[in-house]
């Protein structure tokens, strides 16, 4: 089990926050372990750190300005280990990782950060060229790097009204959305447990649609191979 921090803007504009009990495991922890503490979000008012945003406050996506609605959080005590959690490591970014100013100074992440990948190739296969991916698996020991801290990290995601990617230091990024992992949950209680983090939203189909098609590098790897 583990602890998840949750704060939703409501219907009313006021702002619900609450602590959760619950497993760990993918479906609750890829809410909660995209970004690190410290880790600056483009805001219509300028970059202020995801620990500082509140729900209500707009943040600039590449589809224009939106609230973000949903903010969860949860601590990463590094050598405590489950069989089922998802966060046995973290992600580091080095300064120009992807290019100049990509990211402008080095990006710590959890597992569920997933990035944008541009393949023109893939859009005769697929009939997409924009694909997003998990930040991780461009991990090469050098410029991406997978780290152990040695203490406590605070992490975090963001869900917008719509699913949406934003640039995060100067890498294209998504919001929060469950996908397809909570139609894969077919447990109706731990359905109802996730559901109660979302004080916001009525129903699952409230979380809207995912705006990009997710996979993997390793299949994206397989593709340009064929």
């Amino acid at each position: 089990m583990r602890k998840y921090e949750a704060a939703a803007l409501l219907p009313d504009l006021t702002i619900a926050t609450a602590q959760h009990i619950a497993p760990a495991v993918a479906l609750f922890e890829e809410a909660c372990t995209a970004f690190a503490r410290g880790t600056l979000i483009p805001t219509v008012r300028g970059p202020v750190a995801i620990e500082d945003l509140l729900p209500g406050d707009y943040v600039r996506t590449l589809a224009g300005a939106q609230p973000v609605v949903w903010i969860g959080s949860t601590t990463y005590v590094p050598g405590v280990l489950d069989d089922h959690t998802t966060i046995a490591e973290l992600t580091r970014v080095t300064c120009d990782a992807f290019g100049p100013g990509k990211p402008a100074s080095d990006l710590l992440a959890g597992p569920a950060a997933r990035m944008v990948l541009h393949r023109p190739r893939l859009k005769a296969l697929i009939g997409q060229d924009r694909l997003l991916v998990p930040l991780a698996d461009f991990a090469d020991g050098d410029r991406i790097v997978t780290v152990t801290p040695g203490g406590a990290v605070q992490l975090y995601h963001l869900m917008l009204q719509h699913h949406a990617t934003l640039h995060i230091g100067g890498i294209e990024m998504e919001s929060y959305h469950p996908g397809k992992a909570l139609n894969a949950a077919s447990d109706p209680e731990l359905r109802r447990m996730f559901l109660s983090m979302f004080p916001n939203i009525g129903g699952v189909q409230d979380f809207g649609d995912v705006t990009m098609t997710r996979t993997t590098r390793e299949v994206l790897d397989t593709l340009n191979a064929g």
